[in-house]
C-alpha cells in the first residue's frame, strides 16, 4: 500500500461516514461494516511500507462502538408495552444518538489523517 491508495481510503471512509450521517438513520448493520473496513484497513497499513508515523497514526483510529451497550432487551419490550412506545421512542433516539456519535469520531479520525498526510508526505 502506498501513500496514495491509503489517502483515497480515508477519504472513502469520511465520505462513507457523511453519507450515513445524512441519510438521517444509522443501522448497526452499516456501522458494523464500516468498523470491520476500518479493521482490514489498518491491518494491511501495519503489513505494508508505509512510513512509521502514518502506520502509527492510522493505529490510534479507534472505534469505541459495541452493539452490545444498545441492544434492546427484555426491560425494552416491558417499557414499550407499559408506556404505550414512547420510552421505545427514547431508547430508538438514544441508540441513533450513539451511533452517529461513532460515525462521526471514524469521520473525524479519519479525515484528520487524511489531511495530515496530505501536508506532510
Amino acid at each position: 500500500m502506498n501513500i496514495e491508495t491509503c489517502i483515497k481510503y480515508l477519504d472513502y471512509v469520511s465520505h462513507e461516514c457523511t453519507r450515513h450521517l445524512n441519510d438521517g438513520r444509522v443501522t448497526d448493520d452499516e456501522l458494523v461494516n464500516l468498523i470491520i473496513d476500518v479493521q482490514r484497513f489498518k491491518e494491511k497499513c501495519m503489513g505494508s511500507d508505509l512510513p512509521h508515523e502514518i502506520k502509527s497514526k492510522i493505529s490510534d483510529i479507534e472505534m469505541n462502538y459495541s452493539i452490545k451497550r444498545v441492544e434492546r432487551g427484555t426491560w425494552y419490550l416491558l417499557a414499550a408495552f407499559a408506556s404505550f412506545g414512547s420510552w421505545a421512542l427514547i431508547i430508538y433516539m438514544r441508540q441513533q444518538s450513539k451511533r452517529k456519535q461513532a460515525l462521526n469520531e471514524i469521520k473525524f479520525d479519519t479525515s484528520r489523517l487524511s489531511s495530515f498526510i496530505r501536508l506532510n508526505y
